[in-house]
This record gives structure tokens, sequence and C-alpha cells, in this order.
């Protein structure tokens, strides 16, 4: 992955972090800036600036000793902490956008600096370095407050930032689409071939638009607006090779506090406000087709997580998420995590390796639908459809599904959607419903609603 080299290994560094007082407001996304990292959710809002350390994964998330292996070298930074035994985790944080192919190399990145702040108000920051360097950046916390609500310029200056690429690598230009339309309904028609042969049950076919923009992609006032218009999302904020993951997804992979486990998943789609002329259901829930979709991805996670959990709540009817311009089904799993071997509980990051891809962006069987996938789409996904989230020293942390994204790279964007195909799928509805969630990204990146995304037959208005 595309990074900056960090100045010490990440076992010369110890952590430290502390309380900050008082004072004026610290916005997230300002202090994020253009190369920030952000996972910030409802409940919680994280920001990283700066690389400490690097951790590979050069296997990706096909090697659990890769994923046991970071794990272990953030147990082991020595740290001290104000807020220890509070409720705010641990100080020690990687963040990851990982690729969706699971054999991919990939890496998570040690912030210099994290900046916390917890849903009952609590802010915090937390530095990982050189000793002497932790001590300077830690002494005076009123002035590491007004540092950061002044938008973090010392922090950025002292810290190494993350390079974002110039271009995307590879792709369509200038608005031409991964799948034009009659490619998309060509790959639905290829999938429901296979189902009907009994070689899947379902699998997800992904389009991409690629756009060039008047000026860069503004991160800050993206994820400003993304916060209004979709309160209930995790928004998100990191480097990939491809460019600069922006995203407000609202499917939790998976998130791990202590022995407790939680995921949403999502499946099953309509549009918000309905218009009589759209194929889409009116209703999910009378849905068969839609419903049976949905099953399939419940049952794979209460599956996987059921190998590993004592206790799993598994609701046997979905509720209903609405967003601004969408409806899905989702089904919120809890359970308690089960000790393995020497009483280790699994990481999330352990997790996230057993889980992903799950049905909602893979498909069933796995190995079958990612062939299948492989075979239909031009190029692999790189972050799209990957987790993106966070694991701490603690083996806590939250990991999304990297949806409702945007890659930024200069003033090119690719934005990406994809549709589950089933038994029952009709191609001209999964267009429609692969466009309209296309067309949600697109109205928040440009507000103006003077972009155009090139979706074959018709352009995708962004307003």
């Amino acid at each position: 992955m595309t990074g900056r080299t960090a100045d010490v290994p990440l076992d010369d560094c110890c952590a430290a972090r502390l309380v900050l007082p008082a004072g004026g407001p610290i916005d997230p996304w300002t202090l994020a800036g253009d190369d920030g990292l952000v996972v910030a959710s409802p409940e919680r809002v994280l920001v990283g600036i700066g690389t400490a350390a690097l951790l590979p994964l050069p296997d990706g998330l096909a090697d659990p000793g890769g994923l046991s292996a970071v794990g272990s070298a953030l147990a082991a930074v020595p740290r001290t902490d104000a807020l220890a035994g509070a409720g705010c985790g641990d100080p020690v944080i990687a963040f990851g956008a990982l690729p969706f192919e699971r054999t991919t190399a990939t890496h998570l990145t040690v912030c210099t600096l994290t900046y916390g702040r917890e849903s009952d108000g609590t802010e915090w920051a937390a530095v990982v370095g050189p000793r002497r360097m932790v001590a300077a950046m830690t002494a005076d916390p009123a002035a590491l407050r007004a540092d950061l609500a002044a938008g973090g310029p010392a922090v950025h200056g002292r810290a190494p930032s993350h390079e974002v690429p110039a271009a995307l690598d590879g792709g369509p230009r200038d608005g031409i689409p991964g799948l034009d339309d009659e490619a998309f309904r060509r790959a639905v028609r290829a999938v429901l071939a296979q189902i009907g042969e009994g070689r899947l049950t379902k699998a997800v076919v992904a389009r991409h638009v690629d756009i060039d923009l008047a000026d860069p992609v503004d991160a800050p006032g993206l994820l400003g607006r993304w916060r209004e218009l979709e309160p209930t999302c995790t928004l998100l904020a990191m480097p990939t090779p491809q460019g600069r993951l922006l995203a407000a997804s609202p499917e939790l992979l998976v998130a791990r506090t202590g022995d407790r486990v939680e995921s949403t998943p999502l499946a099953g789609t309509t549009d918000r406000h309905h218009d009589p002329a759209s194929s889409l259901p009116v209703e999910l829930w009378s849905s068969v087709k839609d419903t049976a979709e949905h099953r399939l991805v419940v049952d794979a996670i209460a599956e996987t997580l059921g190998s590993c959990t004592d206790v799993l709540d598994v609701p046997p009817v979905p509720q209903l998420v609405t967003l601004r311009t969408v409806t899905h089904l989702a089904t919120p799993i809890q359970g308690t995590l089960a000790a393995g071997p020497g009483g280790r509980l699994p990481s999330v990051l352990d997790l996230v390796g057993a889980l992903h891809p799950t049905p909602a962006v893979g498909g069933v069987p796995r190995e079958a639908a990612l062939a299948c996938i492989a075979d239909l789409e031009a190029a692999p996904r790189g972050p799209y459809a990957g987790p993106v989230g966070y694991v701490d020293g603690a083996g806590d942390g939250r990991w999304m599904v990297g949806i409702r994204a945007v890659l930024a790279a200069g003033r090119r964007a690719r934005l990406s959607a994809g549709v589950g195909v089933v038994a029952g799928s009709v191609p001209e509805t999964e267009l429609a419903e692969v466009d309209l969630k296309l067309r949600s990204v697109a109205e928040v990146l440009d507000p103006s609603g003077a972009l155009l995304l090139a979706a074959g037959r018709a352009a995708v208005p962004a307003g």
C-alpha cells in the first residue's frame, strides 16, 4: 500500500494518552485534512495523523498468523494511559482500509497522534513514537488542544504525512463506467445462469464509474456533508494504493469490545421515496427475493460467529435501515465471545479475517462466487467492499464494509456500487439498484448538482 516509511519500528515506540482539557471546539474533519485517517461512528470519533509505524500483512486477510502478529505488536507497546479502565478503549490503534481480495498484501497504520472523542463528550489524544517525542508532544495538554482546535498545523508539521497517489491506476477515464448498462445486464444474466446450473446461490456484481472533476475532492467538506446527510453511518477516510478512500458506510462488518461482539449485515435494497415507475420493491419485508437474499448473509455470519461465541443472538426478523436515498434490510447480531486456547479471545482482526467477504459483498458459496466475480469484473475491486476500520492493543475495534465510497486521487474520483444477484433477480431491476447507490454518493460528492455520471445509456444526475 502507498504510505510513507515510518521513522522508527513499532518495537522502538512507546505510547501515552492524555485527557484533553476543555477549550475551543475541535472539528475532526478539519483536523483530518487531506491526509488524516478517520473512523467516526455516531458513538466514537477517531482521527489519526502521521505515521508512527506500518504493520505489514504480506498475505492479506488469508493469513491468520499475520493477523495475530499485528495484535501482538500492538499489545507489546509500552503505554501510559490516563483513561485506563474508563471504557475508552486502548491508546495504541492501527487503522486500515483492506483490499476486497483476501490474499492481496496490505498493511495497517499506527498513527503518530490519534484524537478521540467518546459518546459522553470525553476528548483525548494519544501519541505513539520515540520516548522523547511522546514526552514533548504530551507535556502541555492545553497547548496540544489548542493545536488540534486550530486544525493541527503543528501536529501535521511534526508528524510524517501519508502520501496519496496523484491519479488512479488503470481503469476507465472521463466518466466511462467499468461496466456499461448492457455489460452490467449481461453480468447479471451470467450469474443467473450459474445459479440455474446449481453452481451458485448468490454473487454480488459491482460496477464503477471514474469521473474527472474541476477541482480536487475537498475531503473535510465531503465528510462534513456526509455527517449531516447520513448521521447514522460511520464516516471513513483512509489512504489506499488506488487513492484516498472516503466513505459513509452503513454496514458494520464486526465490532469487538472485550468479550462482546456485534455485526449488522445489510442485504436487500429499495429506494427510500418510492417512485411508481421504479422497478425496485415497494416494501422490502414483502419481497421474497430480498428477504431470501438477506437471510443468506445473516446465516453465513451467524455460522462464523457461532463457532467462536458462547452466546449469539440472531433476531429472526430483520429491521429496516433507512438512509437518505435508500432503505435496506438489516439484522443486528450480538454475542459473547468464547475463550480459545490459553484463554485468549479472538481479536476483532481475527474476526475480520474469518468473516470477510460476507455474502453481502461476495456470495454463496464463497469461493465459487469470488471466482465468478473475478471473471465478470474487469479489475480487482481494491478497497471497494473491503474491511475498513481499526484494531487497538486490547484486540478491540470496529470494522465497516467499504461501501458508499469515493476513491479520490487528485481531480479524479471513482465511485463503485454492487448488487446481490440471486434466483429471481431481474437484470433491469439490479441495474436500477446499482445506479441508485451510485447516485446517492454522487449527490454528496457534488452538492451543486452539476456532476453527471455516465452510466451507459443515460447519465446519473447528482441532484
